[in-house]
Parts: C-alpha cells; structure tokens; sequence
C-alpha cells in the first residue's frame, strides 16, 4: 500500500514559532523587551551576589577578631579602646579589608563558581573601612547604644550578642546564596563562554576504567511470527560477582589516604578521578572501615568513614545509579567540594554530623561483634577440639615412654625429627607429659608427630583415640576379640603349654584407618 504524504504539505514553519504574543503587541517590541528584561534580571542577581558575597567575607573577618579579642583580653582591657586597638594592629592586618581580586587569589580554587565571574568596579571596596577599623566602631557603637556599656562585663555581653546576631544573618544569607547560585546555574548568558582551548595538541586525560560488558549474539529471522521485543531478563549476579563489586580500586585506597579536612585536595583527586564517586565503591571502602575499628585503630576508621562520606555525598548529588556521566560527576565534585570547604555554609554542619553518626554506628556494631566472637569462642572452647592421646586398649596394659639408643637411626629421627617441646616430654618418660604435648596440636599436626613416634620406637603404642567415645568402642571390639580367641583354644583343646596365640598388636596408623 503506498503512504501519502500530502498532508505534509500544508506543515507551516517558523522561525520564531516559540515566541506566542497578543495580536496587538508587535512581536519585534515583545522580544526586545523580554530579552532587556533578562539583562535586568541578571544584573539585579549578580548585584545581589556582590552583596552577599561581602557581607559573608566581612563578618567572617569580624569575628575573627572578635572572638580574638575576647579570648585574649580581659573584660576592663576590652572596654579600653586604645588596648583594643592595640591588640587588633599586633594580631592582624591593620590594613585588611575587602579585596576581590585578592580574595580570588587566596580563595580562588574554593570558591565556588558563580562567584568567580563577578565584576567589580574599584570603587565598590576602596571606599570600605578596614575590617580592624569596623571592629573598634563596633565598641564604640554599643557604648553609644547603652548607657550601662560602660561597665566592663556589660560591654562583653552586649559584644557576644551581637556576634550571635551575625550569626543568626550569616546562615540566612548562605540559604539566600544557594538559591541565587542554583537560579543562576540554570541560565546559560554571554559570560559563561569561554575558550576551551587555542592549541592543536591536547593533554590526554588518564584512561577511565570502564564496566566489562558482555556481547549477547542474537538470531533474529525476517517474518518472524509472534516476535515481541521483549527486553532480556537481567542475569541473577554470582557470589562471585557481588563480591568483585566490593572490591576497592586502587585509585579508591589512595583517595581514602588524604587526610581528613583537607577538602581541596580531595575535590582536586576526584576530579582526576571521577569514576570512583560510586555507592558501589563507597560501600567497598566503608566496609574497611570495620575491619580498622575491629583491629582497634579507630584513627584510621574515622579517615577511611569520611572519605566515603565524601563520595556517598557526590554520588547522590549527579544522580548516582549505573550510568555514569564523567561531566555530571565533576560537576557534582565541584559543587559539593566548594559548599562544603564553607565553614558559614549549613552542608559542612550536616556533613560532619552524618560523619560522627556513622562512626558511632560502626564503632557500636565493631563492638558486638567482637562479643559475638569472644561467645562463639567461648563455646567452641566449651565443646572441645578432636585431640590425639595414647591409651593403652588394654586395661592390664602400660605404655612404656622410652628413648631410642644413641647412635641408631632412630635416635637420628627422634632429635631431628621431633618438636623440642615432645623430646622434652618423651625424656621425662612420662606418658602424662607427651599427653599434654599433644594436647596443644591440632588433629593434623599431632597425627605426623605421631607418624614419627611410631618410627622411632620410643613409645609402645597399641592404640589412640581422639574421643571417649570411639575409646570405649575399641576397647569393647578388644575384649570381644580377646573372648573369642579363648573359646577357640578351649574348642580345640590344644595344650597350653606348647599351644601359644600370637595376636598383633595393632598398629597406630591401621587404626586410624
């Protein structure tokens, strides 16, 4: 049957088909004033940015110096200007106040990147105090405010609430940030652009790994009936392969070596290596992370917990999930790294307190496992291992412990051969002493002393056990042997002098066997 693809022809197109204007608005006049609206609203933003920008650096200056000086002054040396004064010029930068380009160079690789484009003219923060300055009007300020400042201990506490009101401002205005930064990081405008690169040759980045995949050859026929694309059913993993999935790469085992706090270089490895910011791989390190607290290095345990915080935290920032996006991850790395470096941004706060969560978790289970184990320890002693000990099968029987001539092979054999601790205890002649020898080995070990025991000579053995029970159990099979043995000489009445029954001593290993 042909198509007909007429109705296609009557398919109007336009250029500017996303643009929908009133009728009596002028479309030309409509785009014109969207797109000045548009500037207007990113310069508002971006002035609003600025100003944040200096508030949040400004009062992290201030109560620098704050907190210096009521750490170090007394109340009366804090309600003297001149001391005060005195202390901020020793202490800090009587000159410091606030610089953006030496802010971008101080803070350039931290901070975060809708803040790093900002203009500002020279004029903006010439005019500025210095930040020692502001300090001293600030005591000033209050005395003025309140009549009853003049006393010492009064000034220290309307200064320490008023650092709580800055605070109080500084954790609205890193709320009000985010949200600036987050509306800004959805529009695309002129001043993202940048070049990318102005040279032939490039750096090649380090191979990634990448997930092995396997080929699946399909046969497929055409005019197939009854042919459904049914998608495959997704294979049931192996032992094997859940526990290749725990395995911690090696560029993992580094990146959990950085030391703790140490945001910059942590966000400057994962950007080199993207691919370990997985919940896959977060849960092969933290698991280390038990194996350190169980071995008591809780140092190392809290390294190895923060780090995999830090990638627990980017993965489920870009999405996480099987499919992974080298140029989400970075992102996410960077936006997270520059948050988190932020003592005044309320992540850092969240961060370290899951951080001390999971450490107390995990040390809390370390420690019952550790009970577990020492029970299960206690019961396994309770119950007793198998033990190798030499009993005569007869109870008019002896064993004799004796040691071999000096000069034969057997003695050779018995003082290379055997363990010092059994040579000691076979020269006590004592058959109790080479019994708590064996006691110590376990069942495999003693089984080849015992091979060498019974090549050297020096122990008449007729038989061993390893339990009670298969004692009584050949001692019975001994008896009943014995029994039958002389109901066969009295059936044959055969004289007991010249008639003599020979019965072999078993050996050890026949018994074993």
């Amino acid at each position: 049957m042909a198509i007909d693809y007429s109705k296609w022809d009557k398919l109007e197109l336009s250029d500017d088909s996303d643009v929908e204007v009133h009728p009596n608005v002028d479309k030309k006049s409509f785009i014109k004033w969207k797109q000045r609206d548009i500037h207007e609203k990113r310069q508002q933003r971006n002035q609003e940015l600025k100003s944040i920008l200096v508030q949040l650096t400004m009062y992290a200056k201030l109560n620098e110096r704050v907190d210096s000086l009521l750490e170090a002054l007394t109340p009366s040396q804090i309600s003297d200007d001149a001391a005060v004064t005195k202390f901020l010029d020793e202490k800090f930068d009587k000159h410091e106040k606030f610089d953006y380009d030496a802010l971008l160079k101080t803070k350039g690789d931290t901070l975060r990147k809708g803040l790093k484009d900002l203009t500002f003219d020279p004029a903006e923060f010439e005019t500025t105090p210095p930040y020692n300055e502001m300090v001293e009007d600030l005591f000033v300020q209050i005395k003025e405010d309140h009549a009853d400042a003049k006393d010492a201990l009064k000034l220290v506490n309307y200064a320490k609430e008023h650092r709580a009101r800055i605070d109080d401002l500084l954790s609205k205005q890193s709320i009000k940030l985010d949200d600036l930064l987050y509306q800004k990081s959805l529009l695309i405008s002129s001043d993202d652009y940048h070049t990318g690169f102005d040279r032939s040759f490039l750096n090649k980045d380090e191979e990634e790994r990448t997930p092995e995949t396997k080929t699946v050859t399909s046969v497929e026929t055409i005019n197939s009936p009854g042919v459904t694309n049914t998608p495959p059913k997704k294979a049931e993993k192996t032992e094997k392969e859940v526990l290749e999935e725990l395995q911690v790469m090696p560029e993992t085992t580094e990146f959990s070596k950085i030391p703790l706090g140490d945001y910059v270089k942590s966000g400057a490895y994962l950007v080199k290596h993207p691919w370990i910011c997985t919940e896959q791989q977060k849960d092969a390190l933290i698991m280390t992370a038990f194996d350190h607290q169980l071995a008591g290095d809780s140092k190392a345990a809290r390294q190895v917990i923060h780090q995999s915080l830090l990638l627990q935290y980017i993965a489920q920032l870009c999405g996480g999930g099987p499919n992974y996006n080298k140029d989400a991850t970075v992102k996410a790395i960077k936006l997270f790294i520059g948050k988190i470096n932020d003592p005044s941004v309320p992540v850092r706060t969240g961060f370290l307190q899951d951080y001390e969560n999971t450490f107390n978790h995990i040390q809390n289970r370390c420690e019952l496992i550790k009970q577990e184990q020492s029970q299960a320890s206690d019961d396994d002693g309770e119950e007793g291992e198998a033990l190798i000990q030499l009993r005569a099968l007869d109870e008019g029987t002896e064993l004799s412990v004796d040691i071999p001539p000096e000069g034969t092979p057997e003695y050779q054999l018995f003082t290379t051969e055997l363990p010092l601790e059994m040579q000691e205890a076979v020269k006590t002649k004592s058959l109790d002493e080479v019994n708590k020898v064996f006691a110590k080995y376990k069942i495999e070990d003693a089984e080849q002393i015992l091979e060498i025991i019974n090549q050297c000579g020096v122990i008449g053995v007729s038989g061993y056990i390893e339990d009670e029970h298969e004692f009584e159990e050949l001692q019975k099979q001994y008896n009943e042997q014995q029994i039958q043995e002389v109901e066969e000489e009295a059936d044959d009445n055969a004289d007991a002098d010249s008639s003599v029954v020979h019965t072999e001593t078993p050996n050890t290993e026949d018994i074993v066997d």
